[in-house]
C-alpha cells in the first residue's frame, strides 16, 4: 500500500513539474534557438563543438574576435531582416561565444526577441546592451538595422506588425 501511494505521489509531483500552457505540453526549443544559449549548460560535446568553432573562427580572422563577432553579428541582422530570427539568434549566439562584451550581440539579441513578441525579454537585453555601449557607439547603428528590417516587414506582404 505504501509502494502504491508513494508511485503515485512521485507521478503526480513529475506531472506538475511539466511544462503546460493552455492545456499542451510546451515543445522545448533548442539551445542555439535561445539567445546566449538559454543560460543553460551544455554538454561536453556542445561544449567541445563551441571551442572548435571559436578556434577556427579566430584563426580564419587572426585572433581578432571582435572582428570575427561582428562578422556573425552582420549575418544575424541580414537573417533577422528576411524575417528569420530563430537562425538570427543562431549568429548572435555565435558572436556572443566569439566576444561576449561585444554590446552589437545584445543589440542584436533584444532586435529578435521584440520581433518575436518577447516585449520583456526585449528590453532585458536592451539594457544589457546599453550596459556594454557606454559611449552609445552601438545604439545608433541599433536603431538604423531595426528600422530596417521594419521597414522590410512592412513591404512584404501578409506581415502584421504588432
Amino acid at each position: 500500500m505504501k509502494r502504491l501511494l508513494l508511485a503515485t505521489l512521485s507521478a503526480f509531483t513529475f506531472l506538475l513539474a511539466q511544462p503546460v500552457a493552455a492545456g499542451t505540453q510546451v515543445k522545448q526549443q533548442p539551445l542555439n534557438t535561445l539567445p546566449r544559449y538559454g543560460g543553460k549548460a551544455k554538454s561536453k560535446e556542445l561544449q567541445k563543438i563551441d571551442r572548435a568553432f571559436v578556434g577556427a573562427e579566430l584563426k580564419r580572422y587572426r585572433n581578432d574576435a571582435r572582428a570575427a563577432s561582428d562578422v556573425s553579428v552582420e549575418l544575424g541582422w541580414q537573417h533577422l531582416a528576411q524575417q528569420n530570427p530563430e537562425v538570427s539568434i543562431k549568429r548572435f549566439n555565435q558572436a556572443w561565444l566569439l566576444d561576449s562584451t561585444n554590446c552589437n550581440v545584445y543589440y542584436g539579441f533584444s532586435a529578435c526577441l521584440s520581433m518575436q513578441g518577447d516585449a520583456k525579454g526585449a528590453r532585458e537585453y536592451f539594457r544589457l546592451a546599453q550596459r556594454r555601449d557606454p559611449k552609445n557607439q552601438g545604439i545608433q547603428k541599433y536603431n538604423e538595422r531595426l528600422t530596417r528590417v521594419r521597414e522590410q516587414q512592412t513591404d512584404t506582404p501578409g506581415v502584421v506588425l504588432s
